[in-house]
């Protein structure tokens, strides 16, 4: 472990700033429709839960009467209706107006209503839109298309809280000659594509089946803005899918989140042959990067070599999500 401490982001970035985008804050099966999940992202306390028709729902967690966090004390959700703990208020869970003021008398309001936020339940998430000045979504989330098909079993997920400045963070990948230099690979990575589309970015590898651990076809990796990514390894009679999402807490940290998907081989041990090698390698290599990134500076003129991969080009991508 560093004995080193990671200074204040303020003094890493060249400015305080959460990029627009999709954000994953809750598993899909943690919530329900009968319970209301706290959670904090983005220097936000959130609510999450299911409306009556059983869609992903969140909304900011603060009560707009008086201020009560709608999920403290005996605050619920009942028939579709979220209960203020302090004074009964009713807010309809799907569309956020008041429904009841139990000792008022009066009728539903449409001129109250609690914040809701654009959400999304994709690949076993739930994803929140968020935009610096409350702008509507101008994007989707990605959608694995290979999670649609086939079966496939989650084999395991597993998170980490980050010190890295986010900018970097997905930036990492492009840095090819770390790959090298830091994880002891044979070669470094060779992406054959990089193509912008409606969700975000594609990128497709060039694969050496000589320089890699496992017998691959192919890998490709989908970006949703600069917030998350599905990336595809397939080999010869076997898949994995790589499901990840990064949600800032605060200006400071951030929670990386991994799920690993297996192609169902059909047997557990089957299964465990390729699930077990392939998220104990990813975590060494993703622990690895956190040794030094968690601890780095964002420097926005970078002085890169010719061996140091398309770090300009990612960055390019990536800026059109920074408000």
């Amino acid at each position: 472990m560093s004995s080193i401490q990671p200074i204040p982001m303020k003094f890493r970035v060249p400015e305080i700033a959460f990029p627009k985008g999709w954000y994953c804050v809750a598993e899909a099966d943690e919530i329900s429709a009968d319970t209301l999940k706290p959670v904090s992202y983005l220097n936000q306390q959130l609510i999450v839960y299911r409306t009556q028709s059983g869609a992903a729902q969140v909304a900011d967690a603060y009560c707009p009467h008086l201020g009560a966090h709608l999920a403290s004390h005996d605050g619920c959700i009942e028939n579709g209706a979220i209960v203020c703990p302090f004074h009964k208020w009713k807010w309809d869970g799907e569309q956020g107006h008041c429904v009841d003021i139990p000792y008022a008398g009066i009728p539903q309001s449409r001129s109250l209503s609690l914040t809701l936020h654009p959400t999304r339940e994709i690949d076993g998430m739930v994803l929140m839109w968020y935009h610096p000045a409350n702008a509507a979504p101008d994007f989707e989330p990605y959608v694995s298309s290979a999670l649609q098909q086939h079966k496939w079993v989650l084999f395991d997920s597993i998170e980490w809280v980050s010190t890295c400045p986010y900018r970097d963070l997905y930036e990492n990948l492009f840095d090819t000659a770390h790959i090298v230099q830091l994880h002891g690979a044979s070669k470094m990575p060779v992406l054959r594509s990089m193509e912008q589309r409606a969700h975000g970015l594609y990128v497709d590898y060039e694969i050496d089946p000589s320089a890699e651990q496992f017998s691959m076809k192919s890998l490709t990796a989908h970006f949703t803005g600069v917030t998350a990514l599905n990336q595809l390894f397939e080999g010869e009679g076997w898949a994995t899918n790589f499901v990840i999402s990064t949600t800032p807490l605060d200006n400071e940290r951030f929670i990386e989140k991994v799920r690993l998907y297996v192609r169902d081989l059909g047997s557990k041990e089957m299964n465990e042959m390729i699930g077990k090698p392939w998220i104990e390698r990813f975590k060494f290599e993703v622990e690895q990067d956190f040794k030094v990134l968690n601890y780095k500076k964002h420097l926005p003129q970078p002085k890169l070599c010719g061996g140091d991969g398309p770090i300009y080009q990612y960055r390019e991508y990536a800026n059109q999500y920074y408000v």
